[in-house]
């Protein structure tokens, strides 16, 4: 991996705080109240393995299968040059052998059934929640296909110091095209299927080493100030796979919060590795969770047309290309969507 990364401000503009009347006022130091902050350090796993202690960042790796990836995903996590960093690993109930591959210095939680990436971030939100494990300053959202420059916490770490509760996102790059965005940022468009996403598979460059705000960040990678969960609330579990940081950013964003590319930074992205074999799968997810996030946040707006327009469009299109199977995802995704009852205010 590329070690040799600097950053200086001219790099890109420094995020701006947040106007002083905004829904998201409580800052960092007053996220955990002392509830919260009670760790019981004696509290350790049926497997001997220590829990996440007081780290100032606290890496979340959720692992579904990941046989293949989540040894060197979590060897490069320890390779991070940032310090203290707690490391917990949720396996959504794997069937293979992958949790093998979890080093002792990792706690590893292990859900009884697989309910997704938002539930799997969501045991150890509630956690901190319910004072049972010690709040962190940052969470560190992570794929398990996922490897990180070394520097990469560091570098967001020091970003983030002393401006107030945003959302950051590294740039993300091919596991095995370096050279290559995996995809940079996201934006809401309505004339697209959700979001438009800039960079995908694009060449690295000058046009993607700017810092910016933006409305969507690849939640392969993630690190939010804890306050952010604060604030916004957990995870919608509805969505299971896909979109779901599309809606936590949106949800975020109506609070007050901002999200930042931030280029200076780098992980490494396999890509797709649950649903690699099954691409059918990420076609019907991502058109089921669109669907569901346009009823829940935009039934009866402007933009409900536009985006059942694009829609009818991308089925059409795939008709004409006689691409039967793929129309068929689509069309039982939206259905599906359609079919899911909406989370409340206040229910994420």
């Amino acid at each position: 991996m590329d070690s040799e990364l600097s950053f200086s401000p001219s790099e890109g503009r420094t995020p701006e705080g947040l106007s002083p009347g905004s829904r998201l006022g409580d800052r960092r130091e007053r996220v955990c109240d002392k509830e919260a902050q009670v760790f019981e350090g004696s509290r350790a796993r049926q497997t001997g393995r220590p829990m996440a202690a007081d780290a100032d960042v606290l890496a979340i790796c959720v692992n579904w299968n990941g046989k293949e990836v989540l040894g060197p995903a979590l060897r490069a996590l320890f390779a991070s040059t940032y310090r203290p960093l707690g490391v917990v690993v949720v396996d959504n109930a794997s069937s293979d052998d992958s949790l093998l591959s979890v080093p002792a210095e990792a706690e590893i939680v292990r859900m009884e059934q697989n309910r997704g990436y938002g539930a799997a971030i969501n045991r150890i939100w509630q956690e901190v929640r319910s004072g049972k494990r010690a709040c962190p300053r940052y969470y560190l959202l992570l794929n398990n296909d996922v490897l990180v420059d070394p520097e990469m916490i560091s570098l967001l770490v020091g970003y983030a110091a002393g401006k107030e509760p945003a959302i950051y996102g590294p740039k993300i790059l091919q596991w095995h095209h370096r050279d290559r965005l995996d995809m940079a940022w996201g934006c809401l468009r309505w004339h697209h299927v959700l979001a438009d996403f800039e960079g995908k598979e694009a060449r690295d460059g000058p046009a993607w080493s700017e810092v910016r705000e933006v409305d969507v960040l690849q939640g392969s990678a993630l690190l939010l100030d804890a306050a952010v969960v604060n604030s916004v609330g957990f995870f919608d579990e509805q969505f299971f796979m896909y979109h779901e940081e599309v809606d936590f950013l949106y949800r975020a964003s109506l609070k007050g919060c901002r999200s930042y590319y931030c280029p200076f930074a780098k992980a490494f992205h396999w890509g797709a590795h649950s649903t690699r074999k099954t691409p059918l799968q990420k076609t019907f997810w991502t058109r089921r969770n669109a669907v569901y996030f346009m009823r829940k946040h935009h039934a009866g707006t402007a933009r409900w047309p536009y985006f059942w327009t694009t829609l009818a469009g991308s089925i059409s299109y795939n008709l004409l290309s006689l691409n039967w199977k793929r129309t068929q995802a689509i069309v039982s995704g939206v259905r599906a969507g359609l079919k899911m009852p909406v989370a409340r205010q206040g229910e994420n």
